[in-house]
Formats: structure tokens, sequence, C-alpha cells
């Protein structure tokens, strides 16, 4: 119980910091216009999984007056599953701002991303980075 406090307070800390700190690769857009972005430079391999921080700007706020979000995903690229550890949504593009709202709780079961979607593109491009 230890390990997973420190490790929610140090991801908190991360996930808080300023955009301007990561690096963000766009890597797809989908038929509603969002746009998808990695910071492929804190990709993170550890025990067989990898760790990764993903960003979506949406084209227009969404009905809570959201312009983007920020997820923690844990990834298993032998088996093509995600698992969604946080996420912190933003009234401004590229997650800048104070974030208007968290979700700390990690996804109870795997999911399988779709084919031909960016949540497929994503787990790809993060896969063949982490190789």
């Amino acid at each position: 119980m230890k390990n997973i406090t420190i490790f929610l307070a140090l991801a908190f800390t991360v996930m808080f910091s300023s955009p301007s700190f990561a690096d963000w690769k766009e890597v797809g857009e989908n038929v509603k216009g969002h746009t998808f972005y990695v910071d492929f430079e804190r990709i993170r391999k550890q025990n067989g999984y990898v760790y990764w921080w993903e960003l979506t700007d949406l084209l227009k706020p969404n009905k809570d007056g959201d312009l983007s979000y920020k997820r923690y995903t844990l990834g298993d690229c032998k088996l093509f599953r995600v698992k969604r550890l946080m996420m912190s949504f933003h009234n401004e593009l590229m997650g800048r701002g104070t974030p208007v709202a968290t979700i700390n709780k990690a996804d109870k079961d795997w999911i399988y991303p779709p084919p031909n979607s960016s949540f497929e593109t994503i787990l790809n491009e993060v896969c063949a980075y982490a190789k």
C-alpha cells in the first residue's frame, strides 16, 4: 500500500507540472477533429509493461467546457491492451491551466483498442518506440 501511495504522489506531481516540460509529439487525429499526442521521452518499461503519458486536444469544448485531457496509461504490447491509470481534464488546449477535474482510479479491466481507432494508433506507436 505504501508503494502505491508513493507512486500516486509522484505521478500526481508529474501530472500537474507545466506542459512545457513535456515533449508532446502528434500521433494522429480522429474523424471528430481531436488531435492526439504522446510524450515519447517519458515512456517507461517495467516488468514487461509500458507506461506513457498521452494528451488529447478537442476540436471544440465538450459539455463540461474541457478542451484537453492528459492520461497516464499502462500498456501490454504482447496482448495489445491497456489500462488507464489516471486522467486530468483541462479547459485550455495542450493540458494547460489548472486541471478542472481528475480521475485517479485505475481501470479495473484491460481495454482492447478497436481496429482502426486512434486508441489503436497510439498503442502501436508506443509499443514500436518501446522496443
